[in-house]
């Protein structure tokens, strides 16, 4: 099926399989000029099923025989990240929160906690919400960057259509002690390359490497240690908000 969505102000075309896609997509369809499109066969699907298949075999989890349908999500998203690459957007795996207008990205490898830290925010950080769950996109600017909701945003499926200007990008770490540092893009590098999306193809690659350059000259890091509990997002948020 054809239709239209935008994401991070880019119209971008899609032609599916299945409908689980454009269903998945209803908050953000529009109906304006695309940019580019994407179009997804069976092997792209198959691609998907191959490469969920080895990662849960190398991490030593159970294969799980997703559909084909499921599949088709994304592989449609992985097409849109890389076209996207075009237009300065890179996609991150990250919980973005928004508070005071501005957003807050938060990053960690899966099971440190992003998903309950960013909980803590909206149950203590009056007037919070969750842009993106797992899933956001970030067009990058040399005068800053703006971070966007989609409608790929984890188990919770939590996300909102719309932007907020990035405040700063947090990296937690589990701690007995809530306490947050400013650090350098330097000593984020291979943090922050573990959870931008690499692309396979080696132009869109390059295109990822030097967006993520760009990215660090524009935006600020933070590292929060921190356990579960309330004073760990009022930590965070006092720490960054008024640098």
């Amino acid at each position: 099926m054809l239709f239209k969505i935008k994401l991070a102000d880019v119209t971008i075309g899609i032609n599916s399989i299945f409908e689980e896609v454009f269903n998945m997509c209803r908050d953000y369809i529009c109906d304006e000029p695309e940019a580019f499109s994407v179009s997804i066969t069976q092997s792209d699907i198959d691609f998907e099923r191959d490469k969920s298949n080895k990662e849960a075999a190398f991490e030593g989890r159970p294969i799980v025989a997703f559909s084909d349908a499921y599949l088709e999500t994304l592989a449609v998203y992985r097409k849109i990240a890389v076209g996207l690459l075009d237009y300065n957007v890179l996609l991150m795996h990250g919980s973005a929160v928004c508070a005071d207008g501005k957003a807050y990205l938060f990053t960690a490898p899966s099971g440190v906690g992003k998903t309950t830290h960013s909980r803590l925010w909206l149950e203590n950080i009056e007037g919070s919400f969750i842009i993106n769950g797992d899933k956001p996109l970030i067009r990058i600017a040399d005068d800053g960057c703006i971070i966007y909701g989609t409608p790929w945003s984890g188990k919770e499926n939590i996300n909102k259509n719309t932007s907020a200007l990035l405040k700063a990008v947090c990296f937690l770490e589990r701690s007995a002690e809530n306490k947050i540092f400013e650090v350098k893009f330097s000593e984020v590098i291979p943090a922050l390359f573990q959870q931008v999306y690499r692309p396979e193809n080696p132009e869109a690659m390059l295109k990822t490497m030097n967006l993520i350059k760009k990215f660090g000259a524009a935006t600020r890091f933070y590292r929060l240690g921190c356990n579960m509990l309330p004073d760990a997002a009022i930590t965070a948020y006092e720490g960054m908000r008024n640098d």
